[in-house]
């Protein structure tokens, strides 16, 4: 029998979904809008009826039934094969919290994770300082000036500067500025990276790295961004890390970051062997066999330091254990793995745009079970 807490669990969480369902709505308009103007739907009755079976063994409205296609006529899936598609709602709401508790913050603050980086003795960017509250910090935490920052910029070796939220998800808010003549140039405005422009990030939370020195093998793909790979990990106690699911995610069209949402574009891989897939998708689903800007073929390319990829994200997942699932995006430099950060909800709508409904990798025999939970403070909720 269920106890009074974990239905106050159930009945916050029910409420939440539905308190979201506006915001996923306008997520997904163009999925919406593509759903209205196809032609080649299903009947109405089946579709009636599936999303109904659907929203009944989730618990959430079925918004994965337009984000994936289901109701196309040529989707051959049964309804069984169709529950396998995880809900975002249920991922990002349900799944992962479980599995990150109280470390969650670990993801959500690039400046704490720089530090626990540092020691954990994890490959990184190099970071020339912090800005919080009008104050300026160096790598070490030590307070410094703006004209200390600037000397630090000068004296950088990197062709590029990344100045990042410290709080940010999907590339939204980075800057770039590449180098010019020894002088650090916003890629899209011009701007200098120089004492003004530092007093006023200052104002606010950055965290201010260097870029990576991108292998010439990845260059050859798309050398504008660099290109990480998403690889999502899972940790049992006691056991060897285990690679779930892998991704290569390319910047496109000019960009210089590799974000879906920003216009990048995704390709799987084959975890064992480092085959990349026939198809890399964009946000928009279109597909493509080619890199739209390099024409660098996809298919059967094996990247060639694969093992050492992998082995670096299993021991960084070791190291971040008992963290259940997350998506470590991972740089390969001249001269190796680089973690850029890690991602305490890794893209399930991606996940499945490549490898289809994943409910059993996530080990979701039971969705009703991540609807009530014994052990919960107000952060989870």
């Amino acid at each position: 029998m269920k106890s009074i807490k974990e239905y106050l669990y159930y009945f916050i969480k029910v409420n939440s979904e539905k308190s979201h369902r506006d915001y996923y709505r306008n997520y997904y308009t163009k999925y919406l809008d593509m759903y209205m103007s196809c032609e080649e739907k299903k009947s109405a009755n089946t579709i009636k009826n599936e999303m109904r079976i659907l929203k009944k063994y989730w618990n959430v409205y079925p918004f994965q039934y337009f984000r994936y296609n289901l109701y196309k006529k040529d989707c051959t899936l049964s309804i069984e094969e169709m529950k396998d598609y995880i809900p975002d709602f249920f991922a990002y709401y349900l799944l992962f919290p479980k599995s990150f508790k109280d470390r969650n913050i670990l993801c959500e603050d690039k400046k704490l994770m720089h530090i626990v980086n540092v020691g954990l003795k994890i490959s990184q960017p190099n970071t020339l300082f912090f800005t919080e509250n009008n104050t300026i910090l160096s790598s070490s935490l030590d307070f410094i000036n703006t004209t200390k920052c600037y000397n630090l910029i000068q004296k950088s070796n990197a062709n590029k500067i990344f100045v990042k939220p410290t709080f940010g998800v999907g590339g939204k808010g980075i800057k770039v500025f590449n180098k010019n003549n020894n002088i650090f140039l916003d890629s899209s405005s011009n701007t200098p990276l120089d004492e003004n422009y530092i007093s006023e990030i200052a104002k606010n939370n950055y965290i201010v790295q260097e870029g990576v020195n991108q292998h010439m093998d990845i260059n050859k793909i798309y050398p504008y961004a660099i290109n990480t790979f998403r690889i999502i990990t899972e940790y049992n106690q006691g056991k060897e890390p285990k690679i779930i699911f892998s991704l290569l995610r390319m910047g496109c069209g000019g960009m210089q970051i590799d974000n879906a949402s920003s216009g990048g574009i995704y390709i799987k891989i084959n975890s064992e062997s480092g085959l990349l897939g026939d198809e890399a998708i964009a946000d928009d689903r279109k597909t493509y066999i080619k890199h739209p800007d390099t024409l660098f073929l996809f298919s059967n390319y094996k990247i060639p330091f694969w093992n050492e990829i992998i082995k670096f994200a299993k021991d960084v997942a070791l190291k971040y254990s008992p963290i259940k699932y997350i998506g470590w995006d991972i740089a390969y430099s001249e001269s190796g793995p680089v973690l850029i950060e890690g991602n305490n909800g890794p893209g399930i709508e991606i996940i499945q745009d490549h490898f289809g409904g994943v409910r059993k990798e996530f080990n979701i025999n039971n969705p009703n079970d991540f609807w009530f939970s014994k052990s919960y403070g107000l952060k989870d909720l």
